[in-house]
């Protein structure tokens, strides 16, 4: 995928996510079963850390919920939290929810248009949920998860999830073919360039709002993963009706660098 399709895939989603955010929000307030099964690694991990705090990162944080999540299950005083998301209105929801951490900070940040442009860490336990089938392209998948594993403390966890839509003839039989949005799209996507499981989903019932997804199978997420240097300690599937919408990984990255310490998060 080159880096203008890129783009125009990520303006999709800063689209969607600029005219929804509020029904977004809103349709989004309570926790990932998932996030239950998490719990064990997330105490192991503070055990091996002493009396140091948890140091987190919420990358796609959205409106706060998991953060909410961990406030209601850890020692909130204990836990120095970041989050970090494109759309202004849900990281202002997040800051509504005063979470009661020891640290908290907000970023807005496009991390598809800018890069390196994320918190230096280094963090006890990252999440990536929900986010990692809105990264377009192969290349940008792969340089995400790459800088995630470098701000990772030795011992520390990433938790990501795979959302399996394409597993599920709910989602399949309401995809858009592409050639469909490119006749009135203003930035028309060069389908040449697409990668096998990109895909444009709508939102809600039938309306004109959707949003680029890519489905990545759970052997193609684990090939991704080890090699870049991560070791998956835990997968399991959880969360939707059935609960199987969604593939998590817990990993640990090989390649972690020790950075001095200073007292807190660094930017």
């Amino acid at each position: 995928m080159d880096e203008q399709t890129a783009r125009s895939l990520n303006a999709i989603n800063r689209t969607f996510y600029s005219a929804n955010a509020a029904e977004f929000d809103q349709a989004r307030s309570a926790p990932w079963p998932g996030w239950t099964r998490l719990l064990p690694r997330i105490q192991q991990t503070r055990g091996e850390a002493a009396a140091a705090a948890l140091q987190v990162l919420d990358v796609g944080c959205g409106n706060g919920r998991f953060g909410a999540f961990l406030a209601d299950r850890l020692p909130a005083g204990e836990i120095h939290y970041c989050g970090i998301d494109s759309s202004p209105l849900l990281i202002s929801r997040a800051r509504q929810r005063a979470l009661p951490f020891a640290g908290v900070e907000f970023r807005q940040t496009d991390f598809v248009e800018t890069g390196n442009d994320l918190p230096k860490g280094p963090f006890s336990l990252i999440g990536l949920f929900g986010i990692l089938h809105h990264i377009p392209g192969h290349t940008h998948r792969r340089d995400l998860l790459q800088r995630l594993g470098e701000r990772l403390t030795p011992g520390g966890i990433l938790a990501l999830t795979s959302w399996q839509f394409e597993a599920f003839a709910r989602f399949q039989s309401r995809l858009i073919p592409w050639c469909e949005y490119n006749r009135t799209a203003a930035d028309p996507i060069d389908t040449a360039q697409l990668e096998p499981g990109d895909h444009l989903l709508p939102w809600g019932d039938g309306g004109s709002a959707h949003r680029y997804c890519h489905f990545t199978s759970e052997s193609n997420t684990r090939e991704l993963l080890e090699g870049l240097s991560f070791e998956v300690i835990e997968s399991y599937t959880a969360d939707g009706r059935e609960g199987n919408l969604n593939r998590y990984f817990i990993c640990h990255f090989s390649n972690t660098q020790v950075e001095p310490k200073n007292g807190g998060m660094r930017s």
